[in-house]
Order: C-alpha cells, then sequence, then structure tokens
C-alpha cells in the first residue's frame, strides 16, 4: 500500500512541477482520487488483518473463494489505484501525463514507465492475496453490511469522478488557472 501512495505523490509533485493548467488539474485530481482509492486499500488490509490476525503476505493466498466480496473489493480499489480508465485516478494520472509531456517529455516518459511498475505491484499484491489455493486452510467472514456500504460508497465515488470530473474541475478552475503566474 506504501508503494501506492508514493506513485501517487510523485504524480501530484510531476503535476505542479510542470505547472500548466492540465498538470495541475490532473494533480488535483490525484489528490482526491489518491485519499478514496489508497483509504479504500488500508480499509481493507486493516479489515484482512482483524479476520487473520496477520498481514504476512505468505500467510494469505486463495481468499477469493472464502471472502468473495472483500476480495472483489480490494481488486477493485487496486485497479482504480493503478489508473484503470474510467476511474478518477486514470483522469489525475492522464492529465498529468499530458501536462507534463507539454514541459519535459523525458519526465513524461520517466512517468509512464512509473505507471507499468504500479501494475506490476498492484497485481502482484491481488494475485499472492487473494488468488491460488487456500493452502491454510482459511475460514473468514466477509465484508460485513457495513464494510460493504461504506466501500460501495466509494466505488461509486471513483466511478464518478472517473466519468463525470467536469464539477472537480470546474470548482478548482480559479486555482488552478492563477498558479501558473503565481509560480513564476
Amino acid at each position: 500500500m506504501a508503494y501506492t501512495s508514493i506513485s501517487h505523490l510523485g504524480f501530484v509533485l510531476l503535476g505542479i512541477f510542470a505547472a500548466n493548467a492540465l498538470a495541475l488539474q490532473g494533480a488535483l485530481m490525484t489528490m482526491l482520487c489518491h485519499g478514496i482509492s489508497t483509504g479504500a486499500l488500508f480499509i481493507l488490509v486493516g479489515a484482512l488483518q482483524q479476520r487473520m490476525h496477520t498481514r504476512e503476505l505468505d500467510s494469505m493466498g486463495g481468499l477469493w473463494a472464502t471472502v468473495p466480496r472483500l476480495s472483489g473489493a480490494a481488486l477493485f480499489f487496486a485497479l482504480a489505484s493503478l489508473g484503470l480508465p474510467g476511474l478518477g485516478d486514470f483522469i489525475g494520472e492522464f492529465l498529468v501525463l499530458i501536462g507534463t509531456y507539454q514541459v519535459n517529455v523525458a519526465m513524461a516518459a520517466v512517468a509512464a514507465i512509473g505507471v507499468l511498475a504500479a501494475t506490476f505491484y498492484a497485481l502482484r499484491f491481488v494475485q499472492r492475496v487473494f488468488q491460488g489455493p487456500n493452502s491454510h486452510a482459511w475460514q473468514l467472514p466477509d465484508l460485513a453490511v457495513r464494510e460493504g456500504v461504506m466501500l460501495s460508497a466509494m466505488m461509486a465515488l471513483l466511478l464518478w469522478l472517473g466519468l463525470y470530473p467536469q464539477p472537480v474541475f470546474r470548482l478548482f478552475a480559479q486555482a488552478v488557472n492563477q498558479f501558473p503566474a503565481i509560480w513564476r
């Protein structure tokens, strides 16, 4: 989970570095969506630790059959965190990359490689925890109604931000447009 935070905050810094409207809008969207997607992942990790009394990946595996709703939520938020199109994190990262490309092509290329690395560790997390055989014979309770409602609301918000980000862009438009003038 720490790697996703570092990756997202790297995109925020890159957007601020580029200091153009596209990159700054992307940085704002990345901050907003990071709080939702990474926050949800930490909630899920906490739920797993509460149920299993461990955070060791080697002690896990095969949990999809035992806790399918929790596993599906973790997959959704892992994909959101790595920037799946249609979700808010994608909008933020894409705008940062486009805005940075206009200022510094090499930095945009390095950031694009970082997106590929994020894909690797997010999918590795899902594979090691939820896929494969349940070799430890875990029998765990799935998401409670309260947890499911909370995570569903976070999912809906990420979908809304990914499919209709304009209200957020309009809200911050004045500040984003004034920032490059202040920066110089």
